[in-house]
């Protein structure tokens, strides 16, 4: 599933700027003016798998498009109750 290790360390504490820098090596290089460079679709699932379910989450499924239905489950279950909604 998730092919590449971060540069990043679990107890590190980032900064938004740390964050922001992280965030951008992952997105596509050029020149987008003003607004954020864009990013593959399977490169901030993998992201959001890092960030809420950790470094060490893994699955067993066959494909990309599997694994994304097990995170997104994953996601949902572990923060429906932390979630403000209105």
């Amino acid at each position: 599933m998730m092919n590449k290790k971060g540069k990043h360390f679990k107890n590190k504490k980032e900064n938004d700027k740390d964050i922001a820098k992280r965030i951008l090596s992952l997105a596509e290089s050029g020149d987008y003016g003003i607004f954020p460079p864009p990013m593959k679709a399977q490169v901030a699932v993998n992201e959001l798998c890092r960030f809420f379910l950790g470094e060490d989450y893994w699955t067993t499924v066959n494909s990309n498009e599997q694994a994304n239905t097990e995170i997104v489950f994953e996601i949902e279950c572990k923060y429906k109750n932390k979630v403000n909604r209105k």
